[in-house]
């Protein structure tokens, strides 16, 4: 036991395929969720800034719903960009 204090290598037993795959599925996260949250903040501008209630409610739950789809389906944010460039669309039309 004293004698595997050193450095883990490919050659020393560690599964690198299940680190990788691992941090691919984190990174995947991220990205869905920071476009999740971004999409969220345009929602309060809609609501509290815009005062349009009806059409935030719409558009957090279609942001819910694409975040969930983007998760499911390993399309991450590529699924919730779509209702990102619509709510970012409303906020500056309306």
């Amino acid at each position: 036991m004293a004698d595997d204090h050193g450095a883990m290598t490919a050659d020393s037993g560690m599964d690198m395929e299940a680190h990788e795959s691992t941090y691919a599925a984190f990174v995947s996260l991220a990205e869905n969720l920071t476009l999740t949250i971004l999409g969220i903040i345009l929602l309060l501008v809609l609501w509290g800034l815009k005062g349009h209630g009806f059409i935030a409610l719409i558009g957090l739950i279609a942001t819910l719903a694409a975040a969930t789809l983007g998760g499911l389906t390993g399309l991450g944010w590529k699924a919730v960009a779509p209702v990102f460039l619509l709510l970012a669309l409303a906020c500056i039309v309306l």
